[in-house]
């Protein structure tokens, strides 16, 4: 991970829900955890808004945007 990124982490700069996008992965952290983990925001339900859900890497389960605090969109290669 480069500076920018782990400032971001540690200093708990997150992205507001607004801002995110269906399709994006990003550097995210439950709402009720400590680690920081993978996650897709997917539009598998719905592609409003209120459809999105969270796909966490390694797990077929999807979670309301709201369980989550997300920090850094990852870029493509």
């Amino acid at each position: 991970m480069n500076t920018k990124s782990e400032q971001a982490l540690n200093s708990e700069i997150s992205i507001d829900e607004d801002e995110l996008r269906a399709g994006s992965y990003y550097w995210a952290r439950r709402m009720d955890g400590t680690e920081i983990e993978i996650v897709l925001v997917t539009d598998i339900f719905g592609s409003d808004r209120e459809y999105w859900s969270v796909a966490v890497m390694g797990s077929d389960q999807h979670h309301s945007l709201r369980e989550f605090k997300f920090f850094i969109r990852l870029m493509k290669p």
